[in-house]
């Protein structure tokens, strides 16, 4: 038996590519206006300057209205879009938020016609039963309830919608299309389109192929099989096919549904900290993490008492991973923001992609300051009293007014992020974020006892490479001196006049002599200095070993000092 899904004839190709491409390039050139004239005015130095808030909204209205008729990818670029707060401000990112919710589903003629089209064989030969009303709808499929006629057991089947393959094919070259068009009439350098079409590509290539997806689930099965708070439904082997896909059904209760947690007398405190430690353990240990992570997707189960719940994780399209080099760089932005050294932040942020090459590092630096300035000495125990809502305010206005571009990954994080901290919050209002977050975010940057000496050997490599180019700075010097005095190197002041004495040697030249005469035992100053200061607050941070090394290195530099005169 072979049934075909009809495809979409050449006139309904052409009227929906006409709509496709008015949409995107009304939607796209208004974001792009409002954020160039924001992002300029910043690097002028001008911070009072704010994107038109109400021109933003009435724009992304409408996307999301017209968005829900087209659908399919149109609402995948909405979410997608959603997660970018290098691309909208806040209160525009929280319009397209909702587009989760407004999928309307498929017919069930269809999810019968694609399922035999699959398996080649009448429905009921595969499921002895299956819901007609969908449990659940999202932009490229959606999943109905069902029994396998072979075991009986209860499983949720997920289908793809109709020519899901010709429409992504036709709108992703309808955004194509529009991006150039953009970019052929304005600079684009501080906002990544290209780039920004590119990771959508992948997202949704790698979401509408379920046999991707099985192996996602799979993984996760493997990652928390020794995690007693954590379930990953299995998945039916016998069943994956790129367009349909079977996985066992959970019976439970939605994240968000207070309601029913609480006459389930769930401890919704222990249900919100099982959830966020999940996702910490994703983003810092196995580096492998759900990417979306909105209340449809999480499920709890009753475990062996109300205290003991069972967080569920369901749809494993969307996911991210996070790379060695990547939490190289990471651990690089914090210590730039514990030391307030906004250029190695700029540096790392660099290396991980949010900086492209038309930007300002210069103004980009400047902000990432002004943001260390507020926080600086603010403790970790003022840390967890502060809003986390107000921490995340502070990071989206940074990304959104600064030329910054967020690669796919970090978006995803971003947006994990976001939900679970709106999400906890609502499940438990005494819930401490960033109490949660401190163990995990110790381990990661090495701070705990287990990572203490692999840092500390980190730390003291660097610091012994350092300390090679330190202790050969004064020999350097004076080297530089005695080339200078003995007439074998000359230097040139330009912005100096080329004033003359009575004996026709050049006053600016020997001005040099005189100040650099000292060299050495001025470079050997600075050299204590650093390596004192540096010894100090390495032994604060209990990194005795190389303080220590740094507190010898003054000793030696001091005695260097004396050694001279």
């Amino acid at each position: 038996m072979q049934r075909k899904v009809p495809r979409i004839n050449r006139f309904s190709q052409l009227v929906r590519s006409f709509r496709v491409i008015r949409l995107l390039l009304w939607t796209l050139w208004v974001i792009y206006r409002e954020r160039r004239r924001v992002v300029r005015a910043r690097e002028r130095g001008n911070y009072e300057v704010q994107p038109n808030i109400e021109v933003l909204i009435d724009v992304l209205v409408a996307f999301r209205q017209t968005a829900i008729k087209l659908g399919v990818l149109m609402i995948k670029l909405g979410q997608f879009m959603s997660t970018r707060a290098d691309l909208l401000p806040e209160r525009a990112l929280a319009v397209l938020a909702s587009l989760q919710d407004e999928v309307p589903p498929e017919p069930f003629e269809h999810v019968e016609r694609a399922i035999e089209a699959e398996y080649n064989k009448p429905v009921k030969e595969i499921f002895s039963h299956i819901e007609p009303t969908c449990a659940a709808a999202a932009s490229l499929g959606q999943v109905h309830k069902a029994v396998l006629a072979k075991t009986g057991e209860t499983v949720a089947v997920k289908v793809q919608r109709p020519n899901i393959d010709q429409l992504v094919t036709m709108d992703l070259n309808s955004l194509r299309f529009v991006i150039w068009i953009i970019k052929r009439f304005v600079d684009t350098n501080f906002i990544d389109l290209q780039g920004f079409y590119r990771e959508f590509r992948r997202t949704v290539y790698e979401e509408i192929d379920f046999v991707t997806e099985a192996a996602n689930a799979k993984r996760f099965k493997e990652m928390f099989k020794d995690d007693q708070t954590v379930y990953i439904p299995n998945v039916y082997e016998e069943y994956i096919t790129r367009r349909v896909l079977v996985i066992e059904w959970i019976d439970g209760i939605k994240l968000n549904d207070y309601a029913a947690l609480d006459a389930a007398k769930i401890n919704r405190l222990e249900v919100a900290t099982r959830t966020v430690k999940a996702y910490f353990y994703q983003f810092f240990e196995a580096g492998f993490f759900h990417a979306d992570p909105h209340p449809g997707n999480i499920f709890v189960k009753a475990g062996s008492s109300p205290d003991e719940p069972v967080v569920a994780f369901l749809d494993f399209g969307m996911v991210g991973s996070i790379t060695k080099g990547m939490k190289r760089s990471m651990r690089d932005i914090f210590i730039g923001f514990i030391t307030r050294d906004a250029h190695m932040m700029v540096g790392a942020l660099a290396r991980l992609g949010f900086i492209g090459e038309g930007a300002n590092p210069v103004a980009i630096e400047k902000a990432i300051a002004m943001i260390l300035e507020q926080y600086h000495g603010v403790t970790l125990g003022q840390m967890r009293e502060m809003e986390m809502d107000d921490i995340m305010q502070d990071i989206v206005n940074l990304l959104y007014g600064q030329p910054f571009r967020i690669p796919a990954q970090f978006a995803f994080t971003g947006r994990a992020v976001g939900t679970l901290v709106g999400v906890s919050t609502g499940l438990a209002p005494t819930f401490n974020f960033i109490e949660v977050a401190a163990p995990y975010a110790r381990s990661f940057m090495g701070l705990d006892a287990n990572s203490a000496r692999e840092t500390m050997q980190e730390v003291l490599t660097q610091l012994l490479e350092n300390g090679k180019v330190l202790l050969s700075l004064p020999r350097s010097v004076e080297s530089l001196i005695t080339r200078i005095d003995s007439g074998q190197m000359e230097v040139k002041l330009s912005n100096f006049p080329n004033v003359r004495g009575r004996r026709g040697r050049n006053t600016n030249t020997a001005g040099v002599a005189i100040a650099t005469s000292g060299g050495g035992r001025i470079a050997l100053f600075f050299m204590f200095l650093a390596s004192m200061g540096g010894g100090i607050y390495l032994t604060n941070l209990h990194l005795n070993a190389p303080g220590w090394f740094c507190l010898g290195l003054a000793g030696l530099t001091a005695l260097g000092t004396i050694l001279k005169r």
